[in-house]
């Protein structure tokens, strides 16, 4: 499946693709963009197949109701929401069209790179563990400017690429996805990212 938002600040694509074998993906994410900011997310339940899907979508749903609060407490909400569930791991970036900033946090296998036209990249290491309801005190935000033309990826444990960067340095999101193809066909694990260039 894939899905796409344009607008004046930003083009993205969405791919998403569940596990061999499996009719539906473990895997949520959530897209939402107004005139002056964009939120994204990608969760990955633990496992795959109904359960996983059920934790996922779960935080899918919190970050949508509740998508106006900080990330730090959107990751808090996503966590209590976990409390009788299987558990996710998650990854959420908030942009500001205005400041041209972006702020992000993970918790677990969702991985987050970010591409500026100067050739700088920025990839921080997720906070260890996953979100289960239990207190969780090892979350931190990372927030960085952006430029016209800078690009950023979040993507699920399933997709393994040797070459991510060179990718975003030099190709379209549109294209990016194109060279993906590749790597999302093996069907070892849920699968989902998130491709955005600011524009």
């Amino acid at each position: 499946m894939i899905w796409t938002e344009a607008n004046q600040h930003i083009r993205a694509l969405v791919y998403q693709i569940p596990k061999e074998g499996k009719r539906i993906c473990g895997d949520s994410f959530y897209f939402h963009t107004t005139d002056t900011s964009m939120i994204c997310s990608v969760a990955d339940g633990l496992g795959s197949g109904d359960l996983a899907h059920e934790s996922s979508s779960t935080i899918s749903q919190i970050i949508e109701k509740y998508r106006d609060d900080d990330i730090q407490n959107l990751m808090e909400r996503c966590n209590q929401a976990m409390k009788h569930k299987r558990g996710a791991t998650v990854a959420i970036i908030k942009a500001d069209f205005k400041t041209k900033t972006l702020t992000y946090s993970s918790v677990g296998n969702i991985r987050f790179i970010l591409y500026h036209p100067s050739d700088q990249f920025f990839s921080p290491i997720p906070a260890k563990g996953y979100l289960s309801g239990k207190p969780h005190t090892t979350k931190k935000t990372f927030t960085y400017s952006y430029q016209q033309g800078s690009k950023f990826m979040i993507y699920s444990d399933g997709l393994s690429v040797p070459a991510l960067r060179h990718e975003l340095k030099h190709h379209s999101p549109e294209t990016i996805s194109q060279k993906l193809e590749m790597y999302t066909t093996q069907g070892n694990d849920d699968l989902t990212y998130i491709i955005g260039q600011f524009c």
